[in-house]
């Protein structure tokens, strides 16, 4: 069994780095709240890539439901929400990927 919130940290990781590899100094993606996301696409001025941010706030849900943050417990990982947010990780990679190509 492995434990809820680390599974949580790292999958929150993993999201950051796909994005954060891209941009670099204050352009970079401080957090996964909605605040953070909406301040990282005012402050790289994507607003035309909303696809970007919409998969970013997907993937800050499958984030959040890997843990709960009522109390600390320990369960196996829900094999969907780990398939879910494999997925979205690639796609998220492709979309960051290709907006920098174009910029």
């Amino acid at each position: 069994m492995a434990n809820s919130f680390m599974n949580k940290v790292v999958a929150e990781r993993r999201v950051l780095s796909i994005v954060n590899v891209h941009f670099h100094g204050r352009t970079q993606l401080s957090g996964l709240s909605k605040p953070a996301i909406e301040l990282w696409q005012r402050t790289v001025g994507i607003q035309a890539s909303n696809d970007i941010v919409a998969m970013l706030i997907v993937l800050a849900e499958l984030c959040q439901s890997l843990s709960d943050r009522s109390h600390e417990s320990f369960k196996p990982l829900n094999p969907d929400v780990d398939r879910s947010l494999e997925v979205g990780l690639v796609t998220l990679e492709n979309a960051v990927q290709q907006f920098r190509l174009k910029n």
